[in-house]
C-alpha cells in the first residue's frame, strides 16, 4: 500500500451542497387548538441551524399522534400535552413512543396546563422524558432554548444511533464472512454481504485474485453473483466490465486503493500472507450508493482486508459493539455475552453483583449530563480498584448501574460493603459522594434463564419496594421464583381487568346501637381458574406498578353499580363504599365520570360512599382536595380509611374534606387490656366529636371488642364478629336474618 500508516487511502469525502435546505420535523400533540396554533407559528419562525428549517406536524389526540408517528419515523422533537382525551393520555403516548415503537432517539418535551397534576421529578424519573414544562412558563425565548438544545441533542443521538445500527450491520456481515474457512465460501460471503449493505437487487459482484507477470497484471474471477453469474474462471477485461467500471478497476490496481463511485465500488486488498497476490472485489449496484452506505462499506472493507489472513478487525468491531463509547467501558451487551458464553459449571462458580447509583435521575436533572458521566467514570474506577486482583468483569448495564461478575466464593465483608455503598469521587477538583445500593445474585439461582432476563431480574430485585431501604440485598432462588411468578401474575391481571372478570365482596357495616346493617364496603376479589384467590394486597400493588389501577377501579365501580341495582330490586337500599386511588382523584374529570355513570344507571349519589386512606388524603391533599369537595357536594359521603396510622393525622384533620373517620383495626388489638390503644381510641372519638365526624371502627372480631367500642361512643363498626366479606348470593342469605330480603 502507498501509506504504511493506514490500511488504505480513500477518495475525497463527498461535499455537501451548501444550498440544500434540510427539514427537521417537530410534532406537537395538543388538544387545545389555540395553544397549538401559537406553538406552531413560533416553531415555523425558528431556524435552529444554517440550511435547516423546521417542518411542523400536528395532532390533536393520541390516535392522531399514533398515525403521524407511523408516517414520520424521523421526527426529531415532540411536544406532548399531558391531559387530552384522558388524564394520562400524554403519558401513555410517551410509553407508546419509547416502549411500543421503540424510538429512543426522539426528544420528548411534556407540557401541562395543570402544574399540580404530577410531580415533575417523579415524571422525569419514571418516564424517559427530556423536559417537563408548565405551558404558562414557556415564553418565546424559552421555546427557542428548548428547541435548540433538544434538536442539538437529537442530532448527536441520531448520529450515534445510526452509527451503532450501521456497525451492527457490519458486525453481522463480518461474522458471516469470518465463519467461512475456505476462500471460495469466504469470497462468496463477502459479495453477498456487500450486496446486502447496498441492497443490490439487479446488480452483482465479482471477486478476483491478481497475479503479476512482469509488468502485466492478470485478474482471474474466482467468485461471481448477480448480473455477473457464470463469469467464474474468466479474466477481467473491458468486455466483462462497463467502460467506467473497467477504468476504475485499472486505477484501483495502479494506485492500490479502493474506488467508490455513484453506482459501483471497487475494493483493493493486499494479502501479505501470499507473496505477489492481491484481491479485488467489484460490486455493481442498481441503487445509488449513499454516503452512509459508502461509510459502512469502508468500515466493512477493513474487516474484509484482514479477513483474508485473520480476524483481527473482527475483534475490533466486536469490541465497539460491546462498549459504551461515551464512557469507554464494557456495556450491557458485553455482560450478556459473558454470561451466555458460560457453561453450567461456570455459572455455579459465578456471582453477579449489581451496583446502583442512588438518586441518579435527580442528579442528572439537577447537575446535568456531563456531571453524571464523570460521576459514573469515578464510580467505575473505584469499583475496578476495590476488585482489583479478583478477576472481576465489570460493565455498565443501564444509565445508573454497573454489573460485575466475580467468583461465587468471593467473600464480601462488612467493611467492603461499607466502602462500596458510599464512595468518594473527585469531580472537577471537588469532592463528591456517590451512594450505592448492591444486589448480590448467584448465577446458580437463575439457571435455565436467558442472560438478558437474568440482568433484568437483578434490576427488578434491586428496585423491589420491600428492599428499597436496604443497601445490600442478597438475591435468592426464592426471589427468582417470586419475580418470575410476579411477571406472570401481572400479565394475567392485565387480561382479567381487560375482560372485566374481577369480582366484589361486600362487608356489612353495622349500627352499634341497633346491631343492624347500615351499609357495605365493596372489596375487590380476584379468583383464579383453580378456585383460589389472589390477595388484594398483591394484585392491587401489581395494578399500581403496571399503571392499571384506574382501570381496576373502573371495573370494580361498574360491579358496584350492578350490585346496587340487584339489591334495590330485592328491597335493600343501603349505601356501598368504594375505594378510589389518589391517581383517580387528581383527575379533574373523575367526579364527573362517576356522576355520569350514576345518571346512566339511575342511582342517587347517596347510595355511594367514597373511601380514601389517610396517607393518600394527607400526602396528596393539595391535588385531591377539589375532587373530595365535589363528591361531598353531590351528597356522596367521604370516609378517611385507616385513620390513626398516618404521620400527621391531628394537624390535618380539620383540612381534609370528609364526613367519616374510619379507625384502623390495629387499635383494637388486645383492646380490653391494652391501655395505650384504649387511650388512642378514646382520643380519636373525642376528636371526631369535636369536629363533627362520624366514626366507623373496622376489624371488630369479638363480643368484647364490640362492647368496648360501643361504650366509648363509636357509631358504626365492621369486622368478622358481624360478618366476613360476602359475595352476592351469600350476602342475600345473611340479610334474611335482619328481615332485609
Amino acid at each position: 500500500m502507498s501509506d504504511s500508516n493506514s490500511l488504505f487511502v480513500f477518495d475525497e469525502e463527498r461535499e455537501e451542497d451548501s444550498s440544500t435546505i434540510k427539514k427537521i420535523k417537530v410534532l406537537t400533540v395538543e388538544d387545545d387548538i389555540n395553544y397549538q396554533h401559537a406553538l406552531t407559528n413560533s416553531l415555523k419562525e425558528m431556524r435552529p441551524e444554517d440550511n435547516c428549517e423546521i417542518e411542523v406536524l400536528t395532532a390533536n389526540s393520541v390516535s392522531q399522534a399514533a398515525l403521524v408517528l407511523s408516517l414520520h419515523p424521523d421526527i426529531a422533537l415532540t411536544f406532548i400535552d399531558v391531559v387530552m382525551e384522558d388524564d394520562d393520555s400524554g403519558l401513555r403516548l410517551v410509553s407508546t413512543i419509547r416502549e411500543v415503537i421503540g424510538n429512543a432517539d426522539m426528544r420528548i418535551v411534556l407540557l401541562t396546563g395543570q402544574p399540580g397534576f404530577a410531580p415533575e421529578q417523579q415524571i422525569m424519573k419514571t418516564l424517559d422524558i427530556d423536559e417537563y414544562w408548565n405551558k404558562s412558563d414557556v415564553s418565546a425565548e424559552k421555546l427557542q432554548s428548548i428547541v435548540t438544545s433538544n434538536l442539538r441533542t437529537w442530532k448527536y443521538i441520531s448520529q450515534i444511533s445510526s452509527a451503532r445500527k450501521g456497525l451492527q450491520l457490519v458486525l453481522d456481515a463480518s461474522r458471516s464472512i469470518n465463519s467461512k474457512h475456505d476462500m471460495g465460501s469466504f469470497s462468496k460471503a463477502v459479495l453477498e454481504e456487500i450486496s446486502n449493505i447496498l441492497n443490490v437487487t439487479e446488480g452483482g459482484g465479482i471477486m478476483c485474485s491478481t497475479q503479476s507477470d512482469g509488468e502485466i497484471i492478470r485478474a482471474h474471477i474466482s467468485t461471481a453473483n448477480g448480473c455477473f453469474d457464470g463469469y467464474e474462471g474468466k479474466l477481467i477485461d473491458d468486455r466483462v466490465l462497463l467502460p467506467q467500471i473497467y477504468s476504475d478497476f485499472e486505477r484501483a490496481l495502479d494506485e492500490k486503493r479502493h474506488i467508490f463511485s455513484e453506482y459501483h465500488t471497487i475494493f483493493y486488498f493486499c494479502n501479505k500472507e501470499i507473496a505477489g497476490e492481491s484481491y479485488v472485489t467489484i460490486v455493481q449496484s442498481d441503487n445509488e450508493i449513499s454516503e452512509q452506505n459508502e461509510y459502512l462499506l469502508k468500515v466493512f472493507s477493513e474487516n474484509v482486508s484482514t479477513g483474508f489472513s485473520n480476524i483481527a478487525l473482527l475483534n475490533k468491531l466486536t469490541e465497539l459493539a460491546y462498549t459504551d463509547v461515551s464512557l469507554n467501558m464494557h456495556n450491557r451487551n458485553w455482560l450478556t455475552r459473558e454470561i451466555k458464553n458460560m457453561n453450567l459449571h461456570e455459572q455455579y462458580q459465578t456471582r453477579l453483583l449489581v451496583f446502583e447509583v442512588e438518586q441518579f435521575e435527580e442528579k442528572a436533572f439537577s447537575f446535568g449530563h456531563d456531571f453524571c458521566q464523570k460521576l459514573l467514570k469515578e464510580v467505575y474506577k473505584n469499583l475496578m480498584t476495590i476488585f482489583d486482583g479478583y478477576s472481576a468483569r465489570i460493565a455498565i448495564i443501564n444509565n445508573s448501574s454497573f454489573g460485575l461478575l466475580i467468583n461465587a466464593n468471593f467473600d464480601i465483608t462488612d467493611e467492603m460493603i461499607a466502602s462500596l455503598i458510599r464512595q468518594k469521587c473527585i469531580i472537577t477538583s471537588v469532592k463528591q459522594y456517590a451512594d450505592l445500593r448492591i444486589l448480590d445474585l448467584a448465577l446458580s439461582s437463575v439457571l435455565n434463564i436467558v442472560p438478558e432476563k437474568i440482568i433484568s431480574i437483578a434490576e427488578s430485585s434491586l428496585s423491589d419496594s420491600q428492599t428499597a431501604s436496604l443497601k445490600y440485598i442478597k438475591h435468592t432462588q426464592e426471589k427468582t421464583e417470586a419475580l418470575t411468578n410476579r411477571y406472570s401474575l401481572m400479565a394475567r391481571l392485565r387480561r382479567v381487568i381487560g375482560a372485566g372478570t374481577l369480582q366484589i365482596a361486600l362487608q356489612p357495616k353495622m349500627d352499634l346501637a341497633t346491631l343492624t346493617p347500615v351499609g357495605f364496603e365493596a372489596l375487590a376479589r380476584w379468583q383464579l381458574e383453580d378456585g383460589s384467590f389472589v390477595s388484594p394486597e398483591i394484585f392491587i400493588e401489581l395494578a399500581e406498578t403496571a399503571g392499571l389501577i384506574s382501570e381496576l377501579d373502573s371495573v370494580i365501580f361498574d360491579k358496584i353499580i350492578s350490585t346496587i341495582h340487584k339489591l334495590s330490586d330485592m328491597g335493600v337500599n343501603l349505601p356501598i363504599a368504594f375505594n378510589a386511588s389518589a391517581f383517580d382523584l387528581v383527575d379533574s374529570d373523575y367526579c364527573k365520570k362517576i356522576l355520569h355513570k350514576l345518571k346512566d344507571a339511575n342511582i342517587p349519589p347517596e347510595m355511594l360512599e367514597l373511601e380514601i386512606t389517610e396517607t393518600q388524603a394527607i400526602s396528596n391533599y393539595d391535588l385531591i382536595r377539589e375532587s373530595l369537595d365535589e363528591f361531598m357536594a353531590l351528597g356522596i359521603k367521604v370516609s378517611i380509611d385507616d385513620f390513626g396510622t398516618g404521620y400527621s393525622s391531628i394537624s390535618h384533620i380539620t383540612e381534609i374534606p370528609a364526613n367519616i373517620l374510619k379507625i384502623d383495626r390495629c387499635f383494637l388489638t388486645d383492646i380490653e387490656r391494652n391501655a395505650n390503644n384504649q387511650y388512642i381510641l378514646e382520643m380519636i372519638v373525642n376528636l371526631a366529636r369535636r369536629f363533627n365526624f362520624s366514626i366507623i371502627v373496622e376489624g371488630v372480631e369479638t363480643l368484647e371488642q364490640c362492647e368496648w367500642v360501643k361504650k366509648i361512643g363509636c357509631d358504626v363498626a365492621q369486622g368478622y364478629y358481624f360478618s366476613k366479606p360476602l359475595f352476592f348470593d351469600d350476602l342475600t342469605t345473611w340479610l334474611k336474618q335482619y328481615g332485609k330480603v
